[in-house]
């Protein structure tokens, strides 16, 4: 053979498989995924199925990644279901969410879970309420996250009330309207699920706002 051989240093630097820092740009790629369509992902397999009949296979359905490129991204099963949770209450927030003061404030809200109860084809219910009975064998940290959806509902109620007490300069009760309007809310919900018709639900909405106008008269 002829030629000049290379020395065996220099021969094993050049090479990509044998270089270091080669390799390392090999393996380290970004991601080549929406990052909020997995999330939606994830939403709709918890949704759907709970968390405990939530299995990797559906994950991966429904997310489009395989079970390493899902863990990797997301971290384990209960770290998933806790970004389903944060997408779910903030879909909700952003429905709820209205300029309407007072009484009006409060119909809007009731109404609007009426609504979103009733449309949907599947009858999912609530994320956060349908979690509540497995919630025993999560995490502190996931329970903390269901019970702070809940308590943000409740706040977006109480608000509403003192704006009704404060512009009609009439003192309400506002811890026992507020636990009747949160209950009407869970109710709709449960009720929801369950496949009671519309009607119902909206009597449910429309009995609490009215039990807040005859708490103003």
């Amino acid at each position: 053979m002829t030629g000049t051989r290379r020395p065996r240093d220099e021969a094993f630097v050049d090479c990509p498989l044998n270089n270091r820092h080669a390799r390392t740009r090999t393996m380290v790629r970004p991601r080549e995924f929406d990052e909020a369509e997995v999330a939606e992902g994830l939403l709709n397999a918890f949704w759907h199925h709970g968390y405990a009949r939530t299995s990797v296979p559906v994950l991966t359905e429904l997310t489009g990644l395989l079970p390493g490129s899902l863990y990797a991204a997301f971290g384990s099963k209960e770290d998933m279901f806790r970004i389903a949770v944060e997408r779910y209450v903030a879909q909700i927030r952003a429905a709820l969410t209205t300029d309407r003061r007072g009484v009006a404030g409060i119909q809007h809200v009731l109404d609007t879970v009426v609504r979103i109860t009733a449309k949907d084809p599947d009858r999912r219910g609530c994320l956060v309420l349908n979690a509540i009975p497995e919630s025993t064998t999560l995490s502190a940290e996931t329970r903390d996250a269901l019970q702070a959806a809940l308590d943000e509902m409740r706040r977006l109620l109480r608000g509403h009330l003192r704006e009704a007490a404060a512009d009609s300069g009439v003192t309400l009760d506002v811890d026992r309207l507020e636990a009747l309007c949160f209950a009407a809310a869970v109710a709709t919900r449960v009720l929801g699920r369950a496949g009671q018709p519309r009607k119902l639900l909206q009597s449910i909405a429309d009995g609490a706002t009215a039990a807040v106008r005859d708490a103003l008269a």
